[in-house]
């Protein structure tokens, strides 16, 4: 195995053992208690997402849920934001209303992270908040935990929660060719986030 810095990282190179390490190696969710469960929007997120984050909660590792996602779009049951449809998804899997934060401004995985930080402060105080857990699905996961941890106060612990879809799993990912489109253009947009100095560089 040659370790490789992900700034080289380029479609010429990005072969199946590059991206299991960069997009699934070492993103096991560990068990911890946090302060706040924080799940990111997609299209999908109510479908994935959501049950993971409620499972935490009932499992109690948390009594707080923030739901983010200011993207509008058109679900099966109405036009709404990312954060609304989350947000019926967990009040039918019985999370109080009183527990669940919306987020209703972000229009990206960075700006989910950036107005998590606003709305921490806002319900909770952030410098009484000192880990999270970070719902996403599991490919986007890398991601997603290296901008929380560049951008979040460094008081704040941030810990990954994947949420496995049906066809970017570990282990199905180069069944099909939409897995292996979204695997390859996740690994060059974490590529890219590098390069244009988002995040920092880091080995595999």
């Amino acid at each position: 195995m040659i370790n490789m810095w992900v700034s080289k990282i380029t479609r010429e190179n990005l072969t199946n053992d590059v991206i299991d390490r960069l997009l699934f190696e070492g993103l096991n969710d560990n068990g911890a208690s946090v302060d706040c469960i924080i799940v990111l929007g997609s299209l999908k997120a109510a479908k994935y997402r959501v049950p993971v984050a409620a499972e935490a909660f009932f499992s109690g590792r948390s009594e707080n849920i923030l739901l983010c996602g200011g993207k509008i779009r058109n679900f099966s049951s109405e036009r709404m934001t990312e954060a609304d449809n989350m947000y019926q998804k967990a009040l039918e899997l019985g999370v109080p209303e009183s527990s669940i934060i919306i987020e209703r401004s972000s229009q990206n995985t960075i700006e989910n992270i950036l107005c998590s930080l606003v709305e921490l402060q806002r319900s909770m105080c952030l410098n009484k908040v000192k880990s999270v857990l970070l719902v996403t699905t599991t490919y986007h996961m890398r991601r997603s935990l290296h901008i929380a941890r560049y951008l979040f106060p460094s008081h704040i612990s941030v810990f990954p929660c994947p949420a496995d879809d049906t066809t970017t799993k570990r282990n199905n990912w180069m069944n099909t060719p939409e897995g292996i489109d979204r695997v390859k253009n996740e690994a060059l947009k974490i590529a890219g986030y590098v390069n244009n100095g988002a995040i920092p560089d880091f080995e595999l």
